[in-house]
């Protein structure tokens, strides 16, 4: 199982351009959640450049935590990542399908209860 404190690791070979705070304790829910923002914003300027398409292991990398993480982590990619990412895409102009296109199945059907939570509130 993945844990809490290799998820920031992953993403970051996954996609070296971006650069994690160091001094944050990640291995706590709070501290993953914090960076997990901080990717969200990241991943959200790639995909406002044009560049998020041409980073496929990032998608697979999120796959992976989702088969493999242990809970907390999965909860906290939802939370963390996804809900950030989701919260972004109308200021910069993008869609959720744009993102969507890009994940692969398990990581996709948590960025759809994403979608449908935020449609109903």
């Amino acid at each position: 199982m993945i844990t809490k404190g290799e998820v920031i690791p992953l993403l970051t070979d996954a996609s070296p351009s971006f650069q994690y705070d160091e001094e944050v304790n990640t291995t706590t829910i709070e501290g993953l959640q914090q960076e997990l923002k901080r990717f969200a914003s990241h991943l959200i300027s790639l995909e406002f450049n044009n560049q998020l398409a041409h980073e496929s292991e990032i998608f697979e990398t999120i796959e992976r935590l989702y088969t493999e993480g242990e809970a907390e982590v999965k909860e906290s990619i939802t939370i963390g990542l996804f809900e950030t990412m989701y919260e972004m895409l109308s200021e910069q102009h993008i869609t959720s399908e744009e993102i969507g296109r890009l994940l692969k199945p398990h990581s996709f059907k948590w960025w759809k209860t994403i979608e449908q939570f935020n449609r109903l509130s």
